[in-house]
């Protein structure tokens, strides 16, 4: 790679407008970058399913898929370094150079290192520069400092929006088109792949198309934000864009620079010049304390005091501003006290006390539903009365009777606390009849709101019933 023959404006970025000129960059090569892209990647999702159908698990493409994507990376990253450095590559020379960007630890990526943070930023250190073993680990070690967390936060964004992307691309794949007519309730995509809703399992056959929907589309991005972050450390430390200016310059002033150099060597140069060792000479100079350590130190420092011309004294201000400082730290630590006061005044009122009165007796309702429930407002032969109501065809009365003579054995003999907040389900939980009662209720409900009378063998039946049901 050299940087003069570079296509981007090299410049002193910060890590977020690094990875930003990647995602540029991207923009700007997109055809040659993802035509490449899926050529490769293509089959080998293809083959991913194939071998998930044939074992039917749909993990099994998922994983696939996951574990190929360092491959995935060569292939854009050949391309935009390419194309970076003034060679923008077809897709057939792309293919055809395959040995040059698979050839480059794709091994050790798949075994090694898959697992790793900062996967797009260290790749250019193997695939570009083709460091290996230690002085890889070294030189990765170098570039990574004070950008390792960008690259990190970089990785985890990016697995944010392919989560984001699966989760998209799975509602459209699942629900593709309309429901089948051929098995209503299911997608055309089901009846397509097989219905995959089996219990205990976690991924289905719409995760194992959606999520390689989603790698292909965002891993580019990846790589292309990890490269620009890798190129601008590169330019931080080896001063890129410096030595991009000064051959820039040198191309235009080329007769002016060599005179200017080689007479301001012949004036400068000392008679010993040539008995002396450039790299002693160099080491001499790096023992000095300036060189072989940077640190940033922050620190309070306090402004420079504006001293009166006139000669006044102006010392009471101070006094009187640390009087109020010191007044207004009192403050604080009263209110803090009294604050404190209230909250254990408050906690002390809501903690339960031992010495309460006892809550008042159950007093049942003189109405519920808007039925009274008084005995002396029901007939003594609550069944024989409703069983007369219905010979006459009043079964609406009929079965509200019952009703009603039910609600007041549950409230006044069984002691069961009915309020007029209670519904019918209440009535029934309250009470634990799910037999006779709850047919009662059913049927008054179904009379009361759905406006359906009920037969009048049926309220005869629950007449005959009620004298055993409240024994």
């Amino acid at each position: 790679m050299q940087p003069a023959n570079i296509a981007i404006t090299l410049r002193r970025r910060s890590a977020w407008e690094a990875m930003d000129l990647g995602l540029t960059m991207l923009q700007r090569w997109w055809r040659q970058v993802y035509l490449p892209h899926l050529l490769v990647a293509l089959p080998i999702v293809a083959a991913s399913l194939g071998i998930a159908w044939y074992f039917e698990r749909a993990w099994v493409a998922l994983a696939l898929v996951w574990w190929l994507k360092p491959l995935f990376d060569r292939v854009v990253l050949h391309v935009l370094s390419r194309a970076v450095f003034g060679e923008l590559q077809g897709t057939r020379v792309v293919l055809r150079a395959w040995r040059e960007w698979l050839n480059t630890g794709l091994i050790a990526a798949l075994t090694l290192r898959r697992i790793g943070f900062a996967r797009s930023f260290n790749l250019p250190v193997r695939q570009l520069e083709g460091q290996t073993g230690r002085a890889a680990r070294e030189r990765r070690d170098v570039l990574g400092r004070r950008v390792g967390g960008y690259a990190t936060w970089l990785t985890f964004t990016c697995l944010v929006l392919e989560v984001v992307v699966l989760w998209t691309a799975f509602g459209l794949v699942s629900q593709l088109f309309m429901p089948a007519k051929a098995d209503e309730g299911k997608s055309i995509f089901d009846v397509l792949v097989g219905d995959s809703e089996e219990a205990g399992q976690v991924f289905q056959w719409g995760d194992a198309f959606a999520y390689p929907l989603a790698v292909l589309v965002l891993e580019p991005f990846y790589v292309a934000a990890g490269f620009a972050l890798y190129l601008n450390r590169r330019t931080l430390l080896e001063g890129w864009d410096i030595e991009v200016a000064l051959r820039r310059i040198a191309q235009r002033h080329v007769a002016a620079l060599l005179i200017f150099f080689f007479g301001g060597f012949a004036f400068l140069s000392e008679p010993n010049a040539q008995d002396k060792d450039p790299k002693v000479e160099i080491q001499e100079v790096l023992k000095a304390k300036e060189f072989g350590y940077d640190r940033e130190v922050k620190r309070w420092e306090p402004r420079a005091r504006n001293v009166s011309g006139d000669g006044r004294d102006l010392s009471w201000l101070i006094a009187l501003g640390q009087a109020l400082a010191k007044a207004g730290e009192v403050l604080l630590w009263i209110g803090a006290g009294a604050l404190i006061v209230y909250a254990l005044w408050w906690a002390t009122r809501m903690l339960p006390r031992s010495g309460e009165p006892p809550a008042e007796p159950y007093q049942p309702p003189a109405a519920l539903f808007g039925m009274e429930l008084a005995p002396e407002k029901l007939p003594p032969d609550v069944a024989a009365a409703a069983a007369a109501l219905a010979r006459e065809g009043k079964l609406r009365e009929a079965l509200g009777l019952l009703y009603r003579g039910a609600l007041s054995e549950l409230v006044h003999k069984r002691g069961v606390r009915l309020l007029e907040s209670h519904t019918e389900g209440d009535v029934l939980r309250l009470s634990g009849d799910t037999g006779y009662l709850k047919n009662l209720i059913n049927a008054w409900q179904r009379c009361a709101y759905a406006r359906r009378l009920p037969r009048a063998d049926e309220v005869q039946a629950l007449a005959a019933e009620y004298p055993s049901a409240f024994a």
